[in-house]
């Protein structure tokens, strides 16, 4: 059976236990290389970019030593806890010293697993709740903040972190709406002039298996790109139960999952990934999206449970979509892109013509050989913290910011039943975050189900 190189941060914290990885790659040698065919190993290929001109990270096993860095953690739930431990796994001189959620307990799980995992004391004057929980966080004396709250709230915190002046990891999406999209856009240019680095969870641009073939694509391995597919098909369909305590504005960011206004939708939330990977390794835009979606299981919140979508691309290149959260249902996560010479695959990451033949695989034996750190996971935060210590800045945000924003068109797609343009997005006037951001905010406004082609749509109390 083909080993699929996918992994995503639930996944991850799950079978890890929330105790941190650390397994890395290292990205410059070409690892291996194999064909059945001569003609093929040897055939001229036109590279579509030089490595001169595109960014790929240097990626020891361990962050060079420097000056200490202090961080906060904006977000404490498990994916800011694994960003956290990741943080601490990534060097040394490294410490999480303040943490901000709107709920406390979240806070108080995090701070009992930091004390567990690393002996990490939290104390309480350095915890902060409430939706303005994050300022109080980034006007501490902290170097750099570590943003994994609810996607909702990625834009503006970035946003408020660079006014600061402190480095940023923030999860994916990088936004949800094209407001957010702007805004997150406006607080990157603004963090460069200020020679601030931020970095987002794209993962995928930090495991050594996809930077080889990133690197191999880049040569002219597949030659004129053509096409791609793009599948994010799992299950967890992921419920919670409205306590009577709660709010509604409550119950919507603690099962974030469920309500469109908070992660977006399965498309900004999980397909998101491998729309990235599809416009990091081809660097193209898209044009236009056609994309259905509906709701075949839900019962709770206002998010459907199945997308598909077709792209037009730049250069005529088109890319289909789908994702699918239902549990009960076979399983598929990955992408394939074509170029008229060959194609890629994520499922073994392998690179083969048309005839079948393997002209380049990822050898990850040999790789686990000659790193100790494999873990990308961990690999992106060394590489943040080693600009941090070398005085560099990182310029790469844009590229999973653009392709937040994709995401963005294809719901919006389904959810009017129209095609919806790059263009349209970029000054659209969308924006899902809420006015009144209090916990006893009326949310029946953000109960609406979308229904394409209708001029109403379900509310969904």
């Amino acid at each position: 059976m083909s080993k699929t190189y996918t992994l995503n941060r639930r996944d991850f914290l799950t079978k890890t236990a929330i105790a941190g990885v650390g397994t890395t790659l290292g990205s410059l040698p070409l690892l291996t290389s194999c064909s059945n065919s001569s003609n093929n190993r040897n055939e001229k290929r036109t590279p579509l970019r030089t490595f001169d001109s595109i960014y790929i990270p240097d990626l020891p096993d361990k962050a060079i030593d420097g000056k200490p860095l202090n961080a906060a953690l904006i977000g404490c739930g498990s994916r800011g806890t694994g960003a956290a431990f990741n943080f601490l796994d990534a060097g040394n001189g490294l410490s999480i010293i303040a943490c901000a959620d709107v709920f406390h307990d979240k806070i108080d799980d995090c701070r009992a697993l930091l004390k567990k995992q690393y002996g990490t004391e939290i104390p309480d004057e350095m915890c902060f709740t409430g939706f303005d929980a994050y300022k109080k966080a980034c006007d501490l004396p902290v170097d750099l903040v570590l943003i994994a709250s609810p996607n909702c709230f990625h834009p503006e915190q970035v946003k408020y972190a660079i006014e600061k002046g402190k480095h940023v990891f923030v999860e994916k999406p990088a936004a949800i709406d094209p407001k957010g999209y702007r805004t997150f856009i406006m607080a990157l240019r603004q963090a460069k002039a200020k020679g601030l680095n931020v970095i987002t969870g794209a993962n995928y641009h930090y495991s050594r298996a996809f930077l080889e073939a990133y690197k191999h694509i880049q040569e002219g391995y597949l030659g004129r790109i053509i096409s791609g597919s793009v599948i994010y098909n799992a299950s967890n369909e992921q419920y919670l139960r409205h306590k009577k305590e709660w709010t509604d504005m409550e119950y919507m960011i603690r099962g974030h999952y469920n309500w469109n206004w908070v992660n977006g939708d399965q498309v900004s939330n999980l397909l998101v990934h491998w729309i990235d990977v599809f416009m990091w390794f081809t660097h193209l835009k898209p044009i236009k999206v056609s994309a259905v979606g509906s709701r075949i299981r839900r019962i709770v919140g206002t998010v459907y449970d199945n997308f598909s979508m077709e792209f037009e691309f730049e250069n005529g290149v088109n890319l289909f979509g789908m994702v699918r959260r239902m549990d009960g249902c076979d399983n598929m996560v990955g992408s394939v892109i074509k170029g008229d010479k060959a194609a890629w695959h994520s499922y073994d990451m392998s690179i083969r013509d048309f005839e079948g033949n393997i002209l380049w695989q990822y050898d990850e034996e040999t790789a686990n050989t000659q790193h100790k750190n494999n873990d990308m996971y961990i690999l992106e935060h060394i590489d943040l913290i080693n600009h941090i210590r070398s005085n560099k800045v990182i310029d790469i945000a844009e590229v999973t910011a653009n392709s937040a924003l994709a995401c963005v068109m294809a719901r919006e797609s389904a959810y009017t039943g129209k095609i919806c343009t790059w263009e349209q997005m970029l000054v659209s006037e969308l924006d899902m975050m809420p006015k009144d951001l209090s916990l006893n905010a009326d949310m029946s406004a953000y109960k609406t189900i979308p229904l394409p082609g209708m001029p109403i749509a379900v509310n969904q109390s």
